[in-house]
């Protein structure tokens, strides 16, 4: 049992930890994923339901947005991995949280998907790396997970999958709208009109995978690669996350503007002087995220 208490002025609630309760309730248990703090400062998030080949509900809605706000605020925490357990990364969304979904009248609809698309959106504006370790198949709602994340990492037998023009519809959690520049306009429409499967090596090919993993060495070569990152400056990459992000979606003029911006802010922390000074004394810089 977690127990909650209000900080100096009675204005934000806290939890035991010390961290802001937020607009999110808190979990007491969790039942779908589990969420792992290394001593390295990478927390894992698994994809807990292997017997559905781990399709989130809107119990793992939940879980999940609870783990992101989590590491927000939690300083133990440097980078996210999320995974899946048993032999898939996820499958997409629950079927009869599906069925539920697809017949209330339409506002009720959009009001209720909306918070699937919050999950996603969450991911992505975490100023934190957030690694997609795609140990199986990622199908439908598991591809928009995967690419709401900012590098994926996929085992060899690994692959991704855009099913929804089998059951009528369009996959429309972040699917048409984030890949369309990740992997141009055509091979989008192969993966949702077409519907067909993308292997690991392809998806490296085509831009969709960061990298790809043997399977028997697949979780130490993810954990390797975000050592690479534990040893990076944590502002600068929190920072040129959400310009990148952000340039998506604006005109060049604009994301040169953003990009002073945010250059203005790094160029006064102690981190930016601690990677001068470790330049000029030839060592390795040693960052605090200050």
């Amino acid at each position: 049992m977690s127990h909650s208490h209000s900080a100096p002025g009675g204005s934000v609630e806290l939890n035991a930890e010390g961290l802001p309760l937020g607009f999110l309730l808190p979990l007491e248990e969790r039942r779908v994923t589990r969420l792992d703090v290394r001593d390295d400062g990478i927390a894992v998030i698994t994809l807990d339901r292997p017997e559905k080949l781990n399709a989130f509900d809107e119990r793992m809605i939940r879980e999940m947005r609870a783990a992101i706000w989590q590491a927000n605020f939690d300083d133990r925490i440097k980078v996210v991995v999320i995974t899946g357990a048993g032999r898939a990364f996820c499958s997409g969304r629950d079927i009869n949280g599906l069925d539920y979904e697809n017949n209330l009248p339409t506002q009720q609809y959009r009001a209720y998907v909306r918070a699937n698309h919050e999950m996603l959106d969450d991911l992505e504006s975490l100023e934190k790396p957030v690694v997609a370790a795609i140990n199986g198949i990622a199908a439908g709602g598991g591809t928009e997970i995967a690419i709401a994340c900012d590098f994926r990492i996929v085992a060899e037998s690994g692959s991704f999958l855009l099913p929804e023009n089998q059951l009528g519809v369009l996959p429309a959690s972040g699917a048409c709208s984030r890949l369309i520049q990740m992997i141009g306009i055509g091979r989008l429409k192969e993966m949702v009109l077409a519907a067909l499967p993308i292997a690991a090596q392809r998806a490296y090919d085509i831009g969709l995978a960061t990298r790809v993993a043997p399977d028997a060495t697949f979780m130490d070569e993810v954990f390797a690669f975000c050592q690479i990152l534990l040893k990076r400056a944590p502002l600068a990459m929190g920072m040129a996350k959400h310009i990148i992000n952000t340039c998506q979606n604006v005109d060049t003029e604009t994301g040169r503007i953003l990009e002073r911006l945010g250059q203005s802010i790094l160029i006064g922390t102690a981190d930016n002087h601690e990677g001068m000074t470790a330049f000029r004394e030839k060592r390795p810089p040693k960052f605090t995220n200050r």
